[in-house]
């Protein structure tokens, strides 16, 4: 089964009053979603301030953002999906994300039960 993981991007805060992301780190977060054996499952977002006293008045300062995602990694398990098609992908998405286990498929037919048998009797 899938390892479930996180990853914490830390993104420096400008004093600018804006907090926008720069889009270095904007492509770093997209290009580690859009891997096909990453599952996203959840994510969270927390501002590290620092306070600061000028002229006796305590200012607050946010210094840091931190996301911290949630997610699925299949790149160590079975369920590898990096050179299927994008409909397996999706499935196999779709399984991860609601919980549910998958099995293995089960591709031996009774053709293929009785090669095994007549070939176990011939070499025996």
């Amino acid at each position: 089964m899938s390892i479930t993981k996180h990853k914490i991007f830390k993104l420096k805060l400008n004093d600018d009053a804006k907090f926008t992301i720069t889009k270095t780190v904007e492509k770093a977060i997209n290009e580690f979603l859009l891997d096909s054996n990453i599952v996203y499952v959840n994510h969270s977002i927390t501002i590290l301030t620092e306070d600061i006293e000028e002229y006796d008045n305590l200012k607050t300062i946010c210094r840091f953002l931190l996301i911290s995602i949630v997610y699925k990694d299949l790149n160590s398990s079975s369920l590898n999906v990096r050179s299927t098609s994008k409909k397996v992908k999706n499935v196999v998405h779709k399984q991860i994300e609601l919980g549910v286990e998958i099995t293995e498929p089960q591709i031996e037919t009774e053709i293929d039960k009785e090669i095994q048998q007549l070939t176990k009797a011939k070499k025996s």
